[in-house]
């Protein structure tokens, strides 16, 4: 009952004149009722409030992080240098620039290039944590191995998560989700947890070739769109991988704009060597719809 007229103040006529905001002891109960009253406006105030309390809970540690990492010497830049070749896109050299750094790139040979700006970053053991109400501990198995991360952070960014905790199903009984179904290792869980994390608000961290696949399915299970957005848009030219396996992809995740790299970007003869090279693979039945192929065959 106490936590209801907590709820009650909060939308009160007095709230009107004197704007109530949630604190750190109500903002879950808050942000259930919210949630089952669909007041928008409330709950807003219950997710600025999150945002905010777990951003400045990390304040003094990413302020000496980022000064750390400003002033400190490393890699400044990767750069990577392809051609086409038979269908494929070939990796001629991988270079990584450091700070100060000079490196001569023959672009007459070499007509593509792919430039990533790096940026040194802290490793946190845990950087989705819990905050202080103990309801708000939710507990991901994978294989022997679990961590505990914020319920109510991962009920803000994904529908997936919000629909498990909000109805009797055994996740929110049992205040565990085991995710040993999906084929990725802990320290995987752990890089999209960071991908998703509060300091992502502040310092955007994108995917890279190590990692893209594993946040592109973590990101399309948890129904997690803006992030498959920065996979795809890292996808389109990460030549690190094949090509054959990233439009592969295509239909299996819905990445419309990868597949418009395939159909617009790439020339009729670019298009055809690529099919040519790949013949076997895509005439394996499932591998691509019959409505894609008509695409691929307008296209050439």
């Amino acid at each position: 009952m106490e936590q209801f007229m907590q709820f009650l103040e909060s939308i009160s006529f007095n709230a009107l004149h004197a704007r109530i905001l949630p604190n750190p002891t109500n903002v879950l109960e808050l942000l259930k009722l919210a949630d089952y009253f669909q007041m928008d406006w409330l709950k807003e105030r219950c997710e600025a409030h999150l945002i905010n309390f777990l951003l400045n809970k990390n304040d003094n540690k990413n302020a000496a992080a980022v000064s750390h990492s400003t002033n400190a010497s490393g890699p400044l830049a990767q750069i990577v240098s392809w051609k086409w070749s038979e269908g494929t896109q070939e990796i001629e050299r991988n270079i990584t620039l450091n700070r100060c750094g000079t490196e001569v790139i023959l672009c007459h040979n070499s007509p593509s290039i792919v430039i990533r700006i790096l940026k040194k970053r802290e490793v946190i053991e845990n950087p989705c944590p819990p905050l202080s109400s103990p309801d708000d501990d939710l507990t991901v198995h994978i294989g022997d191995r679990q961590v505990t991360v914020s319920s109510s952070w991962l009920m803000v960014v994904s529908p997936v998560v919000k629909r498990m905790l909000s109805v009797e199903m055994r996740e929110k009984q049992q205040r565990t989700l085991n995710l040993d179904g999906l084929d990725i290792t802990m320290e995987q869980f752990m890089q999209f947890l960071e991908s998703i994390s509060f300091n992502a608000l502040h310092a955007r961290i994108l995917p890279n070739p190590t990692n893209v696949l594993e946040l592109l399915k973590l990101a399309d299970y948890f129904q997690m769109d803006w992030l498959k957005e920065r996979c795809e848009a890292h996808l389109i030219n990460c030549v690190e991988i094949p090509l054959i396996e990233r439009f592969l992809l295509i239909e299996r995740y819905r990445l419309n704009n990868l597949k418009d790299f395939f159909l617009r970007c790439l020339n009729a003869d670019k298009l055809g060597a690529f099919l040519r090279a790949n013949r076997e693979r895509l005439s394996s039945a499932g591998t691509i719809s019959e409505e894609f192929w008509v695409e691929l065959a307008m296209r050439q």
